[in-house]
């Protein structure tokens, strides 16, 4: 089971990416557009579930908006935000986004290295701040017992086989 959940997570993440790079070129937009995915479709299936033949359920209640928002920001928003941070930390910047915040910051352009001046202490913290929570992203999901990981047990959720119809 837990193998067809990281495949079925895999494949949704690729599918946003490669959806969502060509319009946004920002990590931080990918990593939103990817949570908007699995929030929206959880109720009824992602494409990576539905092609491993996984399905999220709730109790006999349903999957409420809490549920849902909860799976969501552990299962999605966590390793976005630790993979945005490890980028940063990397030197890959987000231009449009930033500019269009009206942050200016070391990190203008994709790509450029970030300086070692009087911010070069940001760097290193970005990097392990990212990591920690790339880390913290795949021990809660390996954490599985039964149908439930971690993220599951909090959000109050279980994945499931679901029978193919042959």
């Amino acid at each position: 089971m837990l193998v067809r959940r990281l495949l079925a997570r895999l494949l949704d993440w690729l599918l946003v990416l490669v959806v969502a790079w060509p319009l946004a070129h920002e990590p931080v937009l990918v990593v939103l557009g990817a949570a908007a995915y699995d929030a929206l479709l959880l109720r009824w299936n992602t494409l990576g579930k539905a092609l491993t033949g996984l399905r999220v359920v709730g109790p006999a209640s349903g999957l409420s908006l809490r549920r849902v928002l909860a799976r969501t920001l552990i299962t999605t928003a966590l390793p976005g935000g630790g993979v945005v941070l490890v980028l940063t930390g990397l030197g890959w910047r987000e231009p449009a986004l930033m500019a269009g915040l009206g942050w200016q910051q070391p990190w203008v352009v994709i790509g450029e290295r970030v300086g070692t001046g009087s911010a070069g202490w940001l760097t290193p913290l970005l990097l392990v701040g990212g990591l920690v929570l790339l880390v913290l992203s795949a021990v809660e999901s390996l954490d599985l017992r039964g149908t439930r990981t971690w993220h599951d047990r909090k959000a109050g959720t279980a994945v499931i086989r679901v029978a193919s119809h042959r």
